[in-house]
């Protein structure tokens, strides 16, 4: 304590004003987006940018003054963990429900459905009647795979996601599958927490809050995305790559081989890339090299399991189609040498995002573990590097997140990042204890807000999207034809069962022209929904009512003939 008397400006203090000034200049660039009708910047103009505002401020009087409230030396045992557990994750299951209505609101949590609803009858594709393969696009819309003349139907996702989903369905809700993951996250981070940080509770407490209190994990809990899966894996994969031993290491292999399949193969070998040359710096040549070729296989197995789920259906894949070849060149090359004007922009928005979606304590922690990361000090160096490879490669290959609660394509380092807090919480209260505590116990109070206003704003954002879809539900016909020539989003309102099934049918409008929409009557009742319908339920506010291309489709095509429903 005399030490920080003698020295107002300690380093720690020092750290909050640098973020404080990195804040007032990503600020002004996120300000200045203009992305039009972009989700990225309707999500900060509505949701992150007056959060942001109030972190920065937050961080501001912290720098000046710090309250002594110190953080509790509470010994979080397992006979603490596991009901807390329990009872989080019972609350997220109602909280799918409750807050996110049960509702895959996006094309990415719609397509594991799609394809739980193919795997359930036992094959990996959908056969496609011969009526629709012109154009299944108007069916499906986005994210199908690329099946030699459209005779069936899958999503372009890896298959794990919706396989696990369609397993845990058959004893239990799938809404709770997710919950569970969290659960099960938490758990493994854990266990690692514990091993890194031995009788250190108040750090392992800090790791555990920072995992918890990130709205972020919570609130991907209550939906179909794949993030949740690919957190608590990674995190698993840490717990029994650190336990070590033959079981552990083996573990982990399968562990690896699982997450790659689970929605897109990249992002594990991402993450696990650092731990590998980390083995190499400690010279443990075979462990490494077994690592590597399980990686390295599983890898090359899912980039090629688009071909074997082709040629299970007895479909020749002309000119390598689905092969790990073709998958390199026609998904990753594209968007390398294609480069986005506004991935700068469009990065510093996602990172925004991600910074108000995390407890609020979590980058000045991070930060202050910069010193133990820059001299390779343990895991922090490790833990580090699968950050900086995933948000290099989202910067090269994906700065658009499209929808995402939070920032999406962070999921599999999230405890990472807590790992990394606990280790700079550790080394700010070596250097002013005081300081430590009282911006973590602020944060967390703040925290405790921001959760309430992110998860009311979620909750604000669905609604719309699941009253639309109980409005094209209620339609009495055969077809409903969306107008999804704007807003974008609105084509994801197309949703269709594999087999097609379900009536009413749902129809891309943006995917038909005049001509194919009058054939259309040939096969049975249709009903529109129009931009008006879609606003009257809150949805779509940001674009005129007007819509010129669809109503000129309309009348080309469908007026005045008795297939097309009153509106």
């Amino acid at each position: 304590m005399a030490e920080h008397q003698a020295n107002p400006v300690s380093p720690p203090r020092l750290q909050i004003s640098r973020l404080v000034l990195v804040g007032l200049l990503v600020f002004p660039l996120a300000l200045s987006v203009q992305i039009g009708t972009s989700i990225s910047d309707f999500y900060f103009r509505t949701q992150d940018r007056w959060l942001f505002i109030v972190l920065m401020l937050a961080l501001l009087m912290l720098s000046y003054r710090i309250p002594r409230w110190p953080v509790p030396e509470f010994k979080l045992s397992w006979a603490w963990l596991l009901p807390i557990l329990a009872t989080l994750v019972l609350l997220l299951w109602w909280g799918t429900y409750a807050l996110m209505g049960d509702y895959p609101l996006t094309r990415d949590e719609h397509m594991v459905l799609f394809d739980m609803a193919v795997f359930a009858k036992g094959h990996l594709l959908e056969p496609l009647a011969a009526e629709w393969r012109s154009n299944p696009k108007a069916l499906v819309p986005d994210f199908l795979m690329d099946v030699p003349g459209t005779v069936a139907l899958v999503s372009g996702y890896l298959p794990g996601n919706a396989m696990l989903r369609l397993g845990f369905s058959w004893f239990a809700d799938p809404a709770l599958m997710n919950p569970l993951l969290m659960g099960i996250g938490a758990i493994a981070l854990y266990d690692i927490a514990r091993r890194l940080f031995g009788d250190d509770r108040r750090t392992v407490l800090v790791v555990m809050v920072l995992y918890l209190g990130s709205t972020q994990v919570l609130v991907n809990a209550m939906t179909v995305y794949a993030m949740t899966g690919h957190t608590a894996l990674s995190l698993v994969w840490l717990a029994l790559f650190l336990r070590g031993g033959w079981a552990g290491h083996a573990g982990a292999m399968v562990v690896g081989l699982v997450a790659m399949g689970l929605h897109q193969v990249v992002f594990h070998p991402l993450f696990a890339a650092p731990f590998l040359l980390w083995l190499l710096a400690q010279r443990r040549y075979r462990l490494f090299a077994a690592y590597a070729v399980v990686i390295g296989g599983g890898a090359l197995f899912w980039m090629v399991y688009p071909a074997l789920a082709i040629q299970s259906m007895g479909i020749v894949a002309a000119g390598g189609a689905g092969d790990g070849v073709s998958f390199l060149r026609d998904r990753v090359w594209p968007l390398l040498v294609e480069r986005d004007p506004m991935t700068v922009r469009l990065m510093t928005l996602n990172l925004v995002r991600f910074t108000v979606w995390q407890h609020l304590a979590l980058l000045p922690l991070v930060a202050m573990a910069w010193p133990l990361v820059r001299r390779n000090r343990g895991i922090a160096a490790p833990l580090a590097g699968g950050i900086v490879l995933t948000l290099l490669f989202c910067t090269l290959i994906l700065p658009q997140q499209g929808h995402g609660w939070g920032y999406r394509y962070m999921a599999p380092l999230l405890g990472s990042f807590a790992l990394l807090g606990g280790l700079g919480y550790q080394r700010w209260r070596a250097l002013d204890r005081r300081v430590a505590d009282g911006v973590f116990m602020v944060l967390s109070a703040l925290s405790a807000v921001f959760m309430v206003l992110t998860m009311w704003g979620a909750h604000r954002f669905v609604m719309p999207h699941v009253r639309l879809d109980a409005l094209i539900a209620a339609q009495q016909t055969d077809m409903v034809l969306v107008d999804t020539e704007l807003p974008r989003q609105a084509v994801d309102q197309v949703r269709n069962l594999p087999d097609l099934s379900n009536r009413p049918l749902r129809l891309s409008s943006s995917a038909l022209d005049a001509a194919a929409l009058a054939r259309l009557c040939e096969r049975g009742s249709i009903a529109l929904i129009t931009r008006a319908d879609m606003q009257q339920q809150g949805f779509g506010l940001n674009v005129p009512i007007a819509s010129p291309r669809f109503e000129s489709k309309v009348r080309q095509s469908l007026a005045g003939k008795p297939c097309l429903a009153p509106n």
